[in-house]
């Protein structure tokens, strides 16, 4: 699994008939550097299922590989990944280094 944030969409008008009706997202993957309690961006990013109704800006925490099939949405969908929540805060050590805004 791997914390990411959503910094857009993706349509695709032509894809395979277990794909049709599902959401797209492209998510940028984010990490925490060794000794440090920042979260940054790893500059790369993914194409993902939306199984939670992410929106843009949002941290969503991604699942990858064959975990990724195991969702009622993914079941019998050909994907590698799948938005599998919404992160409301971070907390490393004593610090929340992110809380989501109501």
């Amino acid at each position: 699994m791997f914390i990411g944030k959503v910094i857009g969409s993706v349509v695709a008008t032509q894809k395979v008939k277990s794909v049709v009706g599902k959401k797209l997202l492209l998510v940028d993957t984010y990490s925490v550097k060794s000794g440090s309690t920042e979260l940054s961006s790893t500059g790369r990013s993914a194409v993902v299922i939306d199984s939670v109704g992410a929106g843009e800006g949002e941290f969503v925490l991604v699942t990858q590989g064959s975990s990724a099939r195991l969702t009622d949405l993914t079941s019998d969908v050909p994907t590698d990944a799948v938005v599998v929540g919404i992160i409301d805060a971070i907390q490393i050590g004593h610090e929340e280094v992110y809380k989501k805004r109501e």
